[in-house]
């Protein structure tokens, strides 16, 4: 049995009731008195885990003005086929299965709890596999040409610059292999929490590329001739200057371009970190 006995928000109620925590990979959450029937509920505890439908679903409510908390309590009624019918005291009563149960404050913050990383960028790129007719390309970006990845990445910097949604579009051109496509708020959203999770990726599985070529986080965001300069630099990398090999370089699946400049910059570090001990 555990309780959560110090969140300043919620208040303990009496008597306790008894609680099971999560059991990997899917949350399992158990409610029981010996007056009342169990109630077992389960949600997933990461973005990967999320339907199509879940996926869609948290969009949209990221394009609201939410909280976290209540996207998590949005998302834990309508993933656990929860209704609320009424408050009986400080106890919001709920139905499920066609019964009825009390749930204190206290369990309503232990069953979100597990959705916390609905507050994070996934850790792992998410996507939704279709919009409209057109299907995504491979969610970690593998087999994507070089090319279109840079395209992508100097989208990507100029709608951190600018916030403007047309950006998304264009993104969802490449990312959906589309000639033109058009977004909802959702779908738009989920264009740039696909991307963002995707330079996290990438900056942790080529880490001496993306140090040196790091600009997120940065008060100064690269300008249009900053980033035209590092996609020349890119491209003069893996072709050792020579511009015959220019258009094989961009056909190049991303993940092997990328491999090759990072174990570029990682040599170049051993060389630099060697004259300067």
């Amino acid at each position: 049995m555990c309780h959560r006995t110090s969140h300043p928000v919620f208040p303990i109620p009496n008597p306790l009731p008894y609680l099971r925590f999560p059991i990997p990979p899917i949350f399992h959450f158990s409610i029981f008195n010996f007056l009342m029937p169990t109630l077992n509920l389960h949600l997933p505890t990461s973005w990967q885990q999320l339907s199509a439908l879940q996926l869609r679903f948290v969009f949209r409510l990221l394009t609201k003005d939410f909280t976290l908390p209540q996207i998590k309590t949005l998302c834990l009624l309508k993933w656990s086929h929860l209704k609320v019918v009424r408050k009986e005291g400080q106890n919001t009563v709920v139905s499920h299965d066609g019964k009825e149960y009390p749930l204190t404050a206290n369990q309503l913050y232990d069953a979100t709890a597990t959705l916390n990383y609905l507050g994070d960028i996934p850790k792992y790129p998410v996507r939704l596999s279709r919009i409209g007719l057109h299907r995504a390309v491979r969610a970690d970006l593998q087999e994507l040409p070089f090319s279109d990845y840079i395209i992508l990445d100097n989208l990507y910097q100029g709608y951190l610059q600018t916030r403007k949604t047309q950006i998304l579009d264009e993104m969802a051109q490449t990312l959906y292999q589309a000639d033109h496509i058009r977004l909802t708020k959702a779908e738009a959203i989920s264009i740039f929490y696909w991307f963002a999770a995707v330079k996290q990726l990438f900056a942790t599985t080529f880490t001496s590329f993306f140090k040196a070529t790091s600009w997120e986080g940065s008060s100064n965001t690269p300008t249009y001739d900053q980033l035209r300069d590092i996609m020349n630099a890119q491209i003069r990398a893996l072709t050792n200057g020579d511009i015959t090999k220019e258009e094989a370089v961009l056909k190049m699946d991303c993940w092997r371009a990328l491999t090759e400049l990072n174990a570029k910059a990682r040599d170049y570090e051993e060389i630099k970190s060697s004259h300067h001990p």
